[in-house]
This record gives C-alpha cells, sequence and structure tokens, in this order.
C-alpha cells in the first residue's frame, strides 16, 4: 500500500513538471536593452533639404498652422527647388492660448540674446543663389525659430541673396525684414518681399508668381556670372572699364541687381556721376565715412544715390563706400554732361 501510494505520488510530481514546463520550440534568451537616444542629435547632424531640379534656390520655412508651408511649396513647386522645414526642438502646443504665451516668452528671451532651441541645421549655402527664408509673424516679428536658424547659420550665409516671405494676419513685414538684416549682417536681404494676410492668400499663386518674377527668380538655371565675384565691367559707348566692389551688404545689394542700364547724371560741376537704384540699397549696419578719391564709388545714405567721384572731396560722415573703379578707368567718366552706362558682372 505504501509502495502504491510512492508511485502515485511520483506520478503526480512528474506531470506537474510537464504542465510547467510550457513549449520549449523557441529557446530562452534574454531581453536586449533599450539603446539610449544619443544627446543631442538633432541638433548635431545637419539636414539634407528634400532636392528638385534646380539647384540654384533653397526654400526655407517656418510654419505652424501650415500657411508659410503653402507659400514655401508653392514657391517650391515653381522654381523646381530644394526645401527644407526648420522645426523648433519642442513641438508647439495645439492649444492656441499656450503658443501664445509660449511665443512672447520666446521672443522676450531673444530681446535678451537667448534664442530658442531648434533641431534643424544645414551645413553650408555653398550652391545657392537665393536662399527663401518664409516665416509667420508673431507679434509683428519674425517667427523665433527661423530666428534661431538665421542666428545660428548667421556666417554661413555670408554673400548670399536672402529673399522674405510671410504670413500674417494683418501684421506688416518690415520689423521682421530689419530683423533678418539684422541677424545676417553680411547678407544680402532682398528689399523686395512677400506677405499673404488671411484676406490675399487665397491670391498666392499669382502672388508668388509675380514676386518671383520681380526679384528674377525662374526655373531655369541662371547663366550668371560668378556671384561671389566683387569685379564688374561699367560700358560706356565702345569702352568698356572695370571696378571691384567692396565686400559690405550695400555693395552686395548692389551687384544683386547687375545687370543695370542707367544714367549717370552729372553733378556738382563733374565732381560726381549719380544715379538712384530703385528700390533703394540697403545700408543698414554697414559702416559709414568715407573721404572720396577720384575712382570712388559710394552712396549717400540720406538720398539713397549711387555717386562716382571724378573729382576729390570733404569726408562726409553719410558716405558709404562700396567700390572702386580700377587703374585709371575714371577718366572715361570724367567728362561734362550725363552719360548713359551699362554695368555688370564680370
Amino acid at each position: 500500500m505504501k509502495k502504491l501510494l510512492l508511485i502515485l505520488l511520483l506520478l503526480l510530481t512528474v506531470l506537474s513538471m510537464v504542465t510547467c514546463s510550457g513549449s520549449d520550440d523557441e529557446p530562452f534568451s534574454p531581453e536586449q536593452p533599450e539603446i539610449p537616444e544619443q544627446p543631442g542629435g538633432d541638433n548635431n547632424e545637419p539636414n539634407t533639404p528634400t532636392p528638385g531640379g534646380n539647384g540654384c534656390y533653397l526654400v526655407l520655412y517656418a510654419s505652424r498652422t501650415n500657411n508659410t508651408e503653402r507659400v514655401a511649396r508653392q514657391i517650391q513647386t515653381t522654381l523646381d527647388c530644394d526645401i527644407l522645414e526648420v522645426e523648433p526642438q519642442t513641438p508647439y502646443e495645439d492649444d492656441y492660448n499656450a503658443m501664445l504665451e509660449r511665443s512672447q516668452e520666446e521672443l522676450a528671451a531673444i530681446q535678451q540674446g537667448n534664442y530658442p532651441a531648434i533641431k534643424t541645421t544645414l551645413e553650408n549655402f555653398d550652391n545657392y543663389d537665393i536662399v527663401f527664408v518664409g516665416y509667420p509673424i508673431w507679434y509683428g516679428s519674425m517667427a523665433t525659430p527661423m530666428q534661431t536658424f538665421l542666428h545660428e547659420h548667421a556666417s554661413k550665409l555670408t554673400g548670399k541673396r536672402i529673399a522674405l516671405f510671410a504670413t500674417s494676419g494683418s501684421s506688416g513685414i518690415s520689423t521682421s525684414a530689419s530683423e533678418a538684416r539684422s541677424l545676417c549682417p553680411d547678407a544680402t536681404v532682398i528689399n523686395q518681399t512677400l506677405l499673404l494676410t488671411s484676406s490675399t492668400l487665397s491670391q498666392m499663386e499669382n502672388r508668388v508668381t509675380e514676386w518671383l518674377d520681380g526679384i528674377g527668380a525662374g526655373r531655369e538655371e541662371p547663366e550668371t556670372p560668378d556671384v561671389s565675384s566683387l569685379n564688374v565691367n561699367i560700358t560706356v559707348g565702345d569702352r568698356t572699364i572695370t571696378a571691384t566692389m567692396e565686400d559690405n551688404a550695400t555693395a552686395r545689394d548692389f551687384l544683386s541687381r547687375l545687370p543695370l542700364e542707367i544714367t549717370l547724371n552729372d553733378y556738382n560741376n563733374t565732381t560726381e556721376k549719380i544715379f538712384y537704384p530703385d528700390p533703394a540699397l540697403t545700408t543698414e549696419g554697414v559702416t559709414r565715412g568715407c573721404t572720396p578719391t577720384p575712382g570712388d564709388i559710394a552712396i549717400y545714405a540720406p538720398w539713397g544715390n549711387v555717386a562716382i567721384f571724378c573729382k576729390s572731396w570733404s569726408h562726409s560722415r553719410d558716405l558709404i563706400k562700396i567700390g572702386r573703379i580700377d587703374g585709371n578707368g575714371i577718366e572715361v567718366l570724367s567728362v561734362t554732361g550725363d552719360i548713359p552706362v551699362k554695368i555688370e558682372r564680370r
């Protein structure tokens, strides 16, 4: 009897072990630990713009409600060019009031020199002739993510032409244009901007086309000389003289207008030959003060005219030097009367 009970107990033990063991079809393996995220990865790795067929233009945009993105996509489609979104490190709140409060705090922080973090960075802008910069306007200012981007990439944008476009409820674009020039003092911010408000957004396609035509941006690769060159030709009748421009924002704005066919007007008894660019050249942030000698090319800031000096003149704090006629070329312009000329890059 005891032996029978022992056998039954052994059988129950074996059955219990089989029931608890489960299937052995899949060998047991320990759980793999999670790979930790690399700190700051988004900020350290350059982004790659979505490429288009025309690689001489780049559209940068920041957008929260997709209005600015719509305009950016229209520009990208029209030009068939590269495009890249500038994104904040921390997405904005869906709640409108919370977003407004955060934007006010960020704008106030920027006034103290503290820019909010973004996760968009770009290695270089070397291949781009024009960089389009688009953003919504917040409290009259450029949206803070784009301000951060321009602040962080200012040195890389040196010598580049920047075309601004923006969306807003009703605010103007002039304050944000001044902010762009301040953030990128060594780039040329094109004076002709594009602003679409709530009342004009429906006209986006036509407005974009007109604006692009106005600034000379086309779908085809422009056949222009090296845009980094500071050298120009000035043709007077059958003679051509050369000039070398300064490396400052006013001179680069002047270069961005070329070629030009204009009439130089005689001024102050052949002391200067002048003309008035339309619109006026940017002078913000450029060092003023010049004692002109024959051959100097300058801007008289209060009036906005370009002056090519044929004679020496006294020092003026309102003159900004933007270039100089090479060699003895000024002799061609040192004649009485107005002179039709063509100015172009070389």
